[in-house]
């Protein structure tokens, strides 16, 4: 069960700012082609996932999108008037905010169709997340410094590229300067996912027992910070307060072209949002 994935899709199309509404309305279908990623179902798992997916959609549509859009509309004015690494960690928690309310809802339908599994399905569940795991550990931990700064310099170059167009300089150095201070927490992040997946396969064994499996789950999926250990957090704490302070840096450094591109993305992604909530 791609649990997680249900969350990454939805998020992805708030932070996407391309082609919202096409992904949006086809997000059903998304969903359900995720799902089989991670677990055969039969027919009446296959009409529970449908009825979960229907909820979560409807509930979202008209009950998520419109907190994206203020707080987008909220960003864009931060952004022209002065932004804060304090207003970059905000807008970060909400984020999460966001993500967590979306497994929060799921809950009270997730729990009957994880109970539904049989020990066959369950396996073959957690095999799949195992390889996962493992092709993660494979391509990030097996890699020296320079190598993941290099990755991850493409990738948050690619993404800052949608939204401002190509980077100067200045800006190409500070995301280089994020990736090279922050903590990489490489081992401390491998020890967490193993640990979470353990926990997490301990709770489906155990998942006859209905209202265990949703105390488990709303630990692991809606509280996750509460498992992790306080070295990691200390960690993820300091990389988020770098990463706040990258992103008020590289605003300040925007050119006028730039700026202009940013307002036109985030006016027509708040647009967007503004239409698929209208009931």
């Amino acid at each position: 069960m791609k649990a997680r994935g249900l969350v990454i899709v939805a998020l992805a199309v708030v932070l996407s700012g391309c082609s919202t509404k096409f992904v949006y309305n086809w997000l059903d279908w998304i969903i359900e082609w995720q799902v089989e990623d991670y677990v055969d179902l039969d027919r009446d798992q296959e009409r529970q996932l449908q009825r979960m997916i229907d909820d979560l959609l409807e509930w979202h549509r008209y009950d998520e999108l419109p907190k994206y859009h203020a707080q987008l509309h909220q960003l864009r004015t931060q952004l022209d008037q002065g932004f804060s690494a304090e207003d970059a960690q905000a807008h970060l928690t909400q984020l999460e905010q966001h993500w967590f309310r979306i497994f929060d809802h799921l809950m009270p339908k997730l729990v009957p169709l994880l109970q539904s599994f049989s020990d066959a399905q369950v396996q073959q569940m957690m095999t799949v997340i195992r390889e996962e795991n493992q092709k993660d550990i494979d391509r990030y931990l097996k890699r020296d410094l320079d190598d993941r700064v290099v990755s991850s310099n493409k990738r948050m170059a690619k993404s800052l590229k949608r939204w401002v167009g190509k980077l100067t300089p200045m800006q190409a150095q500070a995301v280089d300067d994020f990736n090279r201070q922050r903590h990489q927490s490489m081992d401390l992040w491998v020890a967490y996912r193993e640990a979470w997946q353990e926990r997490f396969h301990q709770a489906m064994l155990n998942r006859t027992n209905g209202a265990e499996l949703r105390r488990e789950l709303a630990v692991l999926l809606v509280n996750p910070d509460s498992v992790r250990p306080q070295e990691y957090k200390d960690q993820l704490s300091v990389n988020q307060h770098l990463f706040a302070e990258s992103l008020v840096e590289i605003n300040n450094s925007l050119t006028g072209k730039q700026r202009k591109r940013l307002n036109r993305q985030l006016g027509s992604l708040i647009d967007d949002l503004a239409d698929l909530s209208k009931k």
